[in-house]
């Protein structure tokens, strides 16, 4: 368990950190090209009030009352199921809750997500994110593989 914490405080300073760098030395609303071939990969400093991609902006206050009620929910569920996890189980689930407090943190100090990443080609580009928005999706993607495996080792057995 302690380093199950560990990890999760390590992600989430991790998270908080990069935010608070773009933060101080990138200009709200502006960018850095940081790989110039093709436009590939940008440091920007933006905002996000709404939830994935900024679908439904300016509702912040609400997001973070669901955010913030999720996390309480999930963190009772994953300690009331730790010893029935597997371990990568347990690792996904901190890195959904630590990413899950680092955005909300971000609501409640900034008044919306600090969304910084930006990667595409020229004018393609896929929504800016940031270090928690990552640690969550690879979280999905652990969970729903390690489910996937048990599952057919069940059918297999």
């Amino acid at each position: 368990m302690k380093k199950m914490i560990f990890f999760s405080a390590i992600v989430l300073i991790t998270d908080q950190f990069t935010k608070l760098l773009v933060d101080k030395f990138v200009d709200y609303a502006s960018c850095i090209n940081i790989i110039p071939f093709f436009n590939l990969f940008n440091i920007t400093n933006i905002r996000n009030t709404g939830i994935v991609w900024g679908i439904l902006k300016g509702k912040n206050l609400l997001f973070s009352f669901v955010i913030f009620s999720f996390l309480v929910i999930v963190s009772l569920w994953f300690h009331k199921n730790l010893t029935k996890m597997h371990k990568t189980q347990r690792y996904a689930f901190c890195l959904i809750i630590s990413g899950g407090l680092g955005n909300l943190m971000d609501r409640l100090l900034y008044g919306g997500v600090v969304d910084f990443l930006d990667f595409g080609i020229n004018h393609l580009r896929w929504p800016s994110f940031n270090i928690a928005d990552s640690c969550i999706c690879v979280a999905v993607i652990l969970v729903f593989f390690v489910n996937i495996l048990d599952f057919n080792k069940d059918i297999h057995s």
